[in-house]
């Protein structure tokens, strides 16, 4: 019976659960005390003689885990463990070298091959009966850490093929969508029947261009928070840019009324598309979820670190909605009848892309209105006018 112990006056066994055991030992008393140590109810336990029988076994059924002698005929521990290592069915067979040997070279070799555990003989069937729950519990773990990893790895493969897909098969239709809207609505081939055509080609126009963005935020948030895009860097005026991004959504929105001061000459490395787009977001949030662009303001701080601060006219956000703003696909009005629509991508799309250009986005409130703020290293800082004027 399987080193048995009391417990409130009860028997109970230390293998407590299903398991099938192979037991490799040219010394039939062994396999014999083994077989009467390491029974219990749900517990199988075959012998094998030597190390070619125990191969035999192996082959032919499924154990889940094997105790094996080193000094055995015809095929001794070491070989048999390294066949055993080497076979894509057993690979992960957990092993204990059960063996007379104790010294250095021994263990190491055991080890060194593929061993899970090593024990000494005389054999202490009660620790034995500990060791083997232990390495069998240990093993599963590990196969079922090994297959959570093959799986993320296997979504995260998938996930590239989708993107890549939705790439392709959505912006050439989209493209053609807003290609052949525009024709329309400019009569490029020729005066349109009725000027209500005009109007509705302006509408598929203005949704096209709308899922076309809404579209390409979601890409880009997936390549940035995968780690799949690079930056594209290169010298560009910050100023040009901040106005560029103020343009496109004043383009988008009407007219925005606010303040737009950029230090002059001010030159940035940076990835213009990157920081374009993640400006083009904070003046969007202002327009339209802060009461109102403020003003946009581009210059250097003290410390010659770049700033791109936009100011609107709420009343700024509390901590608790800082942190859900900066969520992806938060939204702070949920439903069919919240009034601004989009992904919930702008902050967190613009968040990242200062983190990988080596800034930070920081999100400050007051009664003058909320301040968001895209803050960059001074190592970017290229040159500003007077000393290109120098």
């Amino acid at each position: 019976m399987s080193e048995a112990h009391t417990a409130a006056g009860r028997w109970s066994f230390v293998l407590d659960e299903p398991l099938r055991v192979l037991v490799v030992d040219d010394d039939p008393i062994l396999r014999e005390f083994a077989c009467v140590y390491l029974s219990a109810p749900h517990v199988t336990i075959d012998t094998a003689s030597d190390g070619e029988e125990g191969w035999e076994r192996l082959a032919a059924g499924a154990y889940d885990i094997a105790l094996i002698d080193i000094e055995m005929p015809r095929l001794d521990g070491y070989d048999l463990l390294a066949r055993i290592r080497g076979d894509g069915r057993l690979g992960d067979l957990p092993v204990i070298m059960v063996t007379g040997r104790e010294d250095a070279v021994s263990i190491d070799r055991a080890f060194d091959v593929g061993a899970n555990s090593f024990t000494v003989k005389p054999v202490n069937w009660r620790q034995l009966s500990h060791h083997v729950r232990y390495v069998v519990r240990a093993a599963r773990h590990e196969r079922e850490a090994r297959r959570a990893r093959d799986a993320a790895v296997n979504v995260s493969r998938m996930k590239s093929e989708i993107l890549t897909l939705m790439r392709h098969e959505f912006r050439t239709p989209l493209n053609a969508i807003i290609g052949f809207s525009n024709m329309i609505e400019t009569q490029a081939i020729g005066p349109v029947g009725t000027s209500g055509y005009v109007e509705h080609a302006r509408f598929i126009r203005t949704a096209g261009e709308g899922l076309l963005g809404l579209f390409s935020d979601l890409m880009l948030y997936a390549a940035l928070s995968s780690h799949e895009r690079d930056l594209r860097e290169d010298d560009y005026a910050l100023g040009t840019i901040a106005r560029r991004a103020v343009a496109e959504v004043e383009k988008k929105h009407g007219p925005l009324h606010g303040l737009c001061d950029c230090e002059a000459g001010l030159q940035v490395v940076a990835d213009r598309d990157l920081i374009e787009r993640a400006i083009f977001h904070l003046v969007s949030n202002a327009a339209v979820h802060g009461g109102g662009l403020a003003a946009v303001s581009v210059a250097t701080s003290g410390d010659g670190s770049l700033v791109v601060a936009v100011r609107d006219r709420g009343t700024g956000l509390t901590d608790e909605q800082v942190a859900a703003c900066l969520e992806p696909f938060h939204q702070q009005s949920a439903g069919l009848a919240r009034q601004a629509g989009g992904l919930g991508l702008g902050l967190p799309l613009a968040k990242l892309v200062a983190e990988l250009h080596g800034g930070s986005l920081v999100i400050e409130g007051g009664d003058d209105g909320g301040l968001v703020s895209i803050r960059l290293p001074a190592s970017r800082v290229l040159r500003r006018a007077a000393e290109a004027a120098a």
